[in-house]
């Protein structure tokens, strides 16, 4: 698992897609989402260094998250790298079973941050699927 080429991507993604985030987010809030996150993820990606361990990649991205992106983005994505990060935690390769993991961990750190539940009508809707979906594929490795 390549979490700095991963979390770049990611950054890359967000930029591309930050005006049609902040339109989404103008229908039911305070339009500011892609905005906010954008900044966020240039900052994260700024800091990032491709010699750090995948769990100190997810750490730092998500530090910097918390720091530099407003409203509920900042601390929901930050709590839910750096939970990920620490469940990785030094080691130089992830495999499927760490993944599931770290994946795992970012979840409960949302649904405990955000006080969310399934059927909230929040990221957790799509968080905790993908997680299970995850867990259920892990034993035939990362590729599935």
């Amino acid at each position: 698992m390549d979490a700095y080429a991963w979390m770049i991507r990611f950054s890359e993604l967000v930029t591309a897609d930050a005006e049609r985030l902040t339109r989404l987010d103008s229908a039911i809030g305070d339009g500011d989402h892609g905005s906010n996150l954008d900044r966020g993820m240039r900052a994260a990606a700024e800091a990032l260094s491709k010699d750090l361990p995948p769990g100190k990649v997810l750490i730092t991205a998500g530090r910097t998250l918390v720091s530099k992106t407003g409203g509920a983005s900042g601390p929901l994505y930050g709590t839910a790298l750096r939970r990920a990060g620490k469940a990785l935690g030094d080691a130089p390769d992830v495999g499927a079973t760490e993944l599931g993991a770290a994946l795992r961990a970012a979840l409960e750190g949302v649904q405990q941050l955000g006080k969310a539940e399934e059927g909230d009508k929040t990221m957790v809707d799509a968080l905790a699927p993908a997680v299970a979906a995850f867990e259920a594929a892990a034993g035939e490795g990362l590729a599935a």
